[in-house]
């Protein structure tokens, strides 16, 4: 709570108040459940709901932990009739919302909701984690199958899509899934720790536990996939993981039988020893008529308080019990009319024992007191052992409490409405006032002492308080009372105060109450009432009132009768608090002090109408609701303003030898506020043509002195007839008129505007002078440079307007003329001061050359060309230049205007020479001439020094197709003229039949283009055989860019050129009999598309004794064939034959003087001498042309050219000698794992038989495995090479086992059996078997164990043996668990060992 402000107990025996504590209170030997909450749904209606859900409290507790108490205590709080519109004023504005409000949103997802909503996103983000989390365990357990194998793959592969994931989560914000980055961090490194024990680390610890764990989860779904029928094995096939995990079910033991002797009969009341309450406004709800009405009495006796009773023994006939009261201590003894009528609930039964029942009986009681039991009675008559020491049940008052206002004094601002709502003025920082002594009650009523939960909201702030030890006092009772005194219900107040130095609005709720036996009820409005646990109070801020920023407190506001100006202020006033306002002020006119008071509805512009001079003051203000102060104490001063005057008075300016009067000093004093504005008439009476000038004085001064000295002679009549201040802008009228004789003084002019601003040097200037007085005049001027200066006169001046002629000058820069004094008729003379003009005078004029270098300027056929030119000159003259040809008189004119433009145009070829150059000034030229020259056009030609010639033609020498695509067959020579470098554009044409007729259309004519230096070469294209023509097409230069066609003239411009086609050769393999053997993929290349051979040999083929030589030479016959196959060529043929065994050293056969297309290979014995792969390639192939054609391994050119070879020996299999495979009479029980060597090159496929069901699988792994999984036979039939092209199989006929089944036991019916039997009975158990006698098993008794995750003690044991019967009978009488732990018949046992 802001500003200090607390809850103070007043009157409190614990002066304490706990935030938030929840810690219940207890009393010594008192325990109790607590009290059932009762909840409550908001309740709203009409204007109530409305106003309310407006209100600050439930707008600021929206968003926050407490939004759901909030709006419960705002709907708890809905008065009985709707709130008027005055009430809704009432209530304060709220203040800014706190930061900590903004904060408690929470981060959006960054996904839009519009695009997908927030329920869809979390479902899809779960899944792709649940997806993932799936595939991750998948690979983990098909590492684990692999004995101490680790993956540095999978750990990188898994933490990449971790990272992924998680940082997904961190980016997205999805709500409720958000990741912030400590998390981030945290996760990622759970990750990193996990994917290395699962990956990495094969023996660690976490790695030592989880595999059971998983590979224990995953053989339970392929097991369930299995039992589909039909399509679960074919998913589930032979997995290594179900043989691992194999474990037989547990039904070959089925059954327990379990013997209770029951214990003699017990009645004990509320075990639990608990306190309980009764509620005592439902103690006397039972009226006369409601057993009239159905369904009441059922729906009392649930609310009705039951004290449980355990009763274990026979069903009770009668149930007696004592009452004590607390207030009396007298002791009674009631009887249980109806006990069928009782709530009963049974735990369990027992028929065998006849009337026998464990079941809790619920008493019902109606008053508060002390119980327990006096006795009970079964239907026999038989009494019932009762607990001993049993402790009497207590019942006291379910505790209460409600909210009460306390009543203050008359002149107390508190007051509460009708209804129930209260209000009060905000203090300020003083302990006394309204609500010192407490504004509400708390009354609780109960067994004492008792604590209440009370929450208050104060404008949004929630504070909760643990009001504890409440009538803590009124428990001590006297010596001679009862001992059931202090049980008895009391009532205790409990006084609230609060400073209420914060207006706004003020909740009080009760929450909860607790008494002395912790009983805590929580209070809610349907139960209790909304004005019983909850007090609104508003507390009303008090109001203020102050000067509005921008008044002048410290000058004055002046009242003016000025149409422009204001008759009266209003002066700004900033009003808090509730309308209407009164605004008590003063008003100091000096003579007396005027009180007044103004009232306003509104806020908005309040202000003050200030009409009367004076000093205003503000002395206080009142709102609707309190009193306040005004924050301001500043005074505003009126002042009413007064008519401004002017006073005019002159005095003449002498002048004795200008003939007297020259002028006057016009003085004006002024009375008003400044500035003042004086507006006058000057009028010349001399001249009566001429009109009236009207002229305006501005000063701030009270007094200002105006000189007059008009350059015209005459009598001068001035008329003021307006003054002006700033309290009357609209004027005053006035009537002053001064007249003065003035003889005016000479005075000249110069018009700068109608001579030059520069001249050349030497040039002369006439500068123009206006002259003014009476003729005829003396002028003197001067005339000032930066290196000398000189003063001039100049007598009997007869024209007002006379020309100044000014120089030779001779010196370059500026020159200033300036006007000293000019003298009269009269002799009256007048000094000048600020008439001067301004003349530059230019060094020289331009200077200019042409720009050209030693080689001139190039020109192109047909084309223009500009001749640069070199310029000084000023920027702001244009420059005029004449110029020619040497060997022509045209002289060609040019004017230069932007220095951007510095060239002038080239008439044809020739030498140019500069004439002249001049601007205003003549300037000097540079004589050195510039020679234009025309560039003659681009050529190209094919040079014929490597040429062959025929009688249309010129052509290359034939070439051998070139071995690959970047190799070319020749280079073709060019020659060129012009200015380099060139670009070339070529045709080349090709037919693919290089006999065809020369004029034909071309099979493709490609258009290329080549940028070359001189000398230059065309590259000459082999790569398909057939005839090629090169044509030149256009060729470009530097100075040529767009493209020249290019003519004959005689040069050679076409060529042509023949590639002839080099040999290619395929080997293959062919069957004795001639047949072609198509195979696989090769084995050495995967990338190759080489055929693959592979011959199996039968077992003992080869023979041990005569080697392996001679076992090749009598399976040569059966040997396949090997060709090279050439494609139609120039016989006769030579090839190479790379022969690459698996393992040893590399050979090349030769096979030369090939004569026709195709031709076999025959390869030595010593290059394949044993069982083993390798590969035959084709290295190179020529033709009876010299042309050959090399096979590039690394490029993949082996299409056709290459065979794979492999020789192997049919496998072979025997039963591993630890599997019980290996047993003689080849007799196996479910669950033995058959095992079996494999031996050959893998991998291999198996074939099998179980229970006549034929099976293939295919093995990687030298030692075969199979789980006998269900009774019958298996036989394992063959056994083949995975990857052999042929059958390369072996066949067995001596390797079938009997699977027998597991004996099984049943115990009774095979379920566990619970018999509660009495002292001295029999039971007999019955065991019934199954499998193939003889059959030993063994069967123990245990003690019964306090809970069935519990192993008891085995009490004995017993072991039959050589059993031929499938029966047998236990009879016993004792109490205990018997169950058989092991069982055996001829062939299998179970468990296993």
């Amino acid at each position: 709570m802001s500003g200090g402000q607390g809850l103070t107990p007043v009157g409190s025996p614990n002066r304490r108040v706990q935030r938030r504590s929840l810690a219940p209170a207890h009393s010594p030997g008192l325990e109790s459940p607590p009290f059932p909450r009762i909840s409550s749904k908001p309740i709203t209606t009409g204007a109530s709901s409305r106003a309310l859900g407006s209100s600050f409290v439930e707008r600021v507790y929206r968003n926050t932990d407490g939004a759901s108490e909030v709006q419960q205590l705002l709907a708890e709080s809905s008065p009985a009739k709707p709130l008027s519109e005055a009430d809704i004023g009432r209530v304060p504005p709220p203040p800014p919302r706190p930061s900590s409000v903004a904060a408690a949103k929470g981060p959006t997802s960054a996904i839009p909701a519009t695009v997908l909503d927030i329920p869809s996103q979390r479902l899809y983000a779960l899944s792709v984690v649940g997806l993932l989390a799936a595939w991750k365990i998948y690979e983990t357990i098909g590492l684990s199958l692999e004995s101490g194998q680790t993956s540095l793959y999978l750990f990188i592969k898994w933490c990449i899509l971790d990272f992924a994931l998680l940082y997904a989560g961190w980016r997205l914000h999805i709500p409720k899934l958000r990741i912030t980055t400590a998390m981030l961090y945290g996760l990622l490194a759970g990750s990193v720790f996990l994917n290395l024990n699962m990956f990495l680390f094969s023996s660690s610890v976490l790695v030592l536990a989880l595999k059971p764990v998983g590979l224990g989860v995953a053989s339970s779904c392929l097991r369930s996939i299995k039992s589909v029928p039909l399509v679960g094995p074919w998913l589930v096939g032979d997995s290594e993981l179900l043989i691992d995990t194999f474990q037989l079910d547990d039904e070959h033991i089925l059954g327990r039988h379990t013997i209770h002797i029951l214990p003699h009969s017990l009645a004990h009341m509320n075990p639990t020893g608990k306190t309980m309450c009764i509620d005592s406004r439902e103690a006397g709800q039972r009226t006369w008529y409601s057993r009239l009405v159905p369904g009441s009495s059922h729906r009392l006796q649930e609310r009705q308080l039951t004290i449980p009773m355990l009763i274990n023994g026979t069903r009770p006939a009668s149930i007696m019990y004592a009452h004590t009261s607390f207030e009396t201590g007298v002791r009674q003894v009631r009887a249980v009319k109806n006990i069928n009528g009782l709530r009963i609930e049974t735990v369990a039964s027992y028929p065998a024992l006849g009337n026998w029942v464990l079941a809790t009986y619920y008493l019902p009681v109606a008053e508060e007191g002390a119980y327990e039991i006096h006795s009970v009675r079964d239907s026999r008559g038989l009494e019932f052992r009762t607990v001993a020491g049993a402790q009497a049940t207590v019942v006291v008052g379910c505790p209460t409490a409600h909210l009460s206002w306390r009543e203050q004094d008359e002149n107390s601002t508190f007051a509460v409405g009708s209804d129930g709502h209260a209000s009060i003025c905000q203090r300020v920082g003083s302990s006394s006032g309204d609500g010192a002594l407490g504004l509400i009650d708390v009354v609780v009523e109960g067994f004492a002492p008792m604590d209440v939960s009370v929450v208050r909201l104060v404008n949004g702030h929630r504070e909760a308080m643990e009001l504890d030890g409440i009538g803590a006092k009124e428990t001590e009772t006297d010596a001679d009372e009862n001992q059931w005194a202090r049980f008895q219900r009391r009532t205790s107040a409990y006084t609230l105060s609060d400073a209420v130095l914060q207006a706004g609005e003020y909740v009080y709720r009760l929450e909860s109450v607790r008494d002395a036996a912790n009983h805590t009820v929580t209070l809610s409005d349907t139960t209790f009432g909304a004005s019983a646990i909850m007090a609104r109070m508003v507390v009303h801020a008090r109001p203020r009132v102050a000067w509005a920023s921008g008044l002048p407190l410290s000058s004055s506001l002046w009242l003016s009768d000025d149409r422009q100006r204001a008759s009266h202020h209003a002066l700004g006033l900033q009003l808090t608090g509730q309308a209407p306002w009164t605004v008590d002020y003063t008003i100091d006119t000096g003579a007396q002090v005027l009180h007044e008071s103004r009232t306003f509805t509104t806020a908005t512009a309040a202000a003050l109408d200030a009409r009367q001079a004076g000093v205003y003051s503000l002395v206080g203000v009142r709102d609707s609701y309190c009193a306040g102060t005004p924050v301001d104490m500043g005074r505003v001063t009126v002042e009413r303003a007064v008519r401004p005057t002017a006073n005019v008075s002159s005095t003449a300016i002498m002048a004795r030898e200008c003939g007297g009067e020259i002028g006057a000093h016009i003085t004006l004093e002024f009375t008003g506020r400044p500035p003042f504005v004086v507006t006058y008439r000057e009028r010349n009476l001399r001249n009566t043509q001429g009109r009236a000038a009207t002229r305006v004085v501005r000063t701030h001064q009270h007094r200002h002195v105006l000189a007059l000295t008009p350059s015209e002679t005459g009598t001068y009549e001035l008329e003021f007839f307006r003054v002006e201040d700033d309290n009357f802008p609209s004027g005053q009228p006035m009537f002053e008129v001064i007249r003065q004789v003035v003889h005016a003084q000479p005075s000249a002019t110069i018009y700068a505007t109608r001579m030059p601003s520069a001249v050349c040097r030497g040039d002369s200037v006439k500068v123009p002078v206006k002259l003014s007085g009476e003729a005829p005049w003396q002028l003197t001027y001067a005339v000032a440079h930066a290196d000398h200066h000189a003063t001039f006169n100049i007598t009997d001046i007869g024209d007002e307007r006379h020309s100044i002629a000014v120089g030779p000058l001779d010196d370059a820069g500026e020159h200033t003329v300036d006007l000293v004094r000019v003298t009269d008729a009269r002799g009256c003379a007048r000094e000048l001061a600020g008439n001067s003009a301004t003349v530059r005078v230019r060094a020289s004029g331009p200077r200019a050359a042409f720009g050209c270098d030693s080689n001139g300027v190039r020109l192109r056929e047909g084309g223009d060309a500009r001749i640069p030119i070199s310029l000084s000159a000023a920027a702001e003259f244009p420059v005029e230049l004449a110029y020619r040809r040497l060997d022509d008189d045209t002289v060609f004119h040019a004017t230069i205007r932007h220095a951007s433009s510095l060239s002038v145009p080239a008439h044809g070829a020739g030498q140019y020479v500069l004439v002249s150059a001049r601007d205003m000034c003549p300037g000097s030229v540079d004589t050195v001439p510039c020679a234009v020259h025309v560039e003659p056009r681009p050529r190209a030609w094919f040079a014929t020094d490597s040429l062959l010639k025929s009688e249309n033609s010129w052509y290359l020498p034939s070439t051998c197709e070139a071995a690959s695509a970047e190799t070319v067959a020749g280079l073709l020579p060019l020659g060129l003229s012009g200015a380099g470098p060139w670009r070339v554009e070529y045709f080349v044409d090709y037919w693919a039949d290089d006999t065809v007729q020369r004029d034909s259309v071309p099979d493709r004519s490609t258009l290329r283009s080549a940028l070359v230096l001189d000398p230059a070469v065309l590259p000459i294209e082999g790569r398909a055989p057939g005839r090629y023509r090169y044509r030149l097409s256009t060729v470009s230069d530097e100075r040529y860019t767009r493209p020249q066609p290019i003519a004959k003239l005689g040069d050679v411009v076409a060529v042509e050129h023949t590639v002839t086609r080099s040999p290619t050769a395929v080997l293959r393999a062919y069957s004795k009999d001639g047949k072609p053997l198509v195979g696989n993929g090769g084995l050495f290349n995967r990338r190759s598309r080489s055929q693959s051979v592979t011959h199996c040999l039968a077992p003992g083929q080869l023979a041990p004794t005569s080697g392996e030589s001679a076992a090749w030479a009598r399976a040569r016959d059966h040997l396949p064939e090997f060709r090279i196959e050439f494609s139609p060529g120039h016989p006769p043929f030579d090839a190479w034959v790379e022969v690459l065994p698996a393992s040893g050293k590399t050979e090349v056969v030769e096979v030369l003087a090939i004569p026709g297309h195709s031709h076999p290979v025959v390869l030595p014995d010593n290059v394949a001498s044993r069982i083993g792969r390798y590969h035959l390639r084709l290295l190179r192939t020529r033709d009876a042309l010299g042309c050959e054609h090399r096979y590039d391994s690394s490029a993949g050119d082996l299409v056709g050219g290459g065979i794979d070879i492999e020789y192997i020996e049919a496998p072979t299999v025997r039963p591993a000698s630890s599997s019980p495979a290996s047993r003689p009479d080849r007799s196996v029980c479910v669950g033995d794992i058959l095992a079996f060597d494999l031996r050959g090159l893998g991998p291999w496929s198996i074939d099998y038989l179980y229970n006549n069901a034929r099976r293939s699988t295919t093995a990687t792994k030298r030692l075969f495995r199979r789980i006998a999984d269900v009774p019958g036979n298996f036989t394992l039939s063959r056994v083949c090479h995975h990857n052999a092209a042929n059958d390369c199989c072996s066949e067995f006929d001596d390797l079938s086992y009997a699977v027998n089944d597991i004996p099984r036991i049943r115990v009774g019916r095979g379920v566990d059996v619970h018999q509660d039997i009495l002292e001295g009975d029999l039971v007999h158990i019955p065991l019934y078997l199954t499998g193939r006698p003889p059959f030993t098993f063994t069967w123990q008794r245990r003690a019964l164990a306090s809970d069935s995750n519990t192993k008891s003690k085995v009490l004995e044991s017993h072991t039959v043996k050589d059993l031929d019967a499938y029966e047998y009978t236990i009879t016993t009488s004792s109490e205990g668990t018997f169950e058989v732990t092991f069982v055996q018949d001829q062939y299998c046992q179970y468990p296993k060992a």
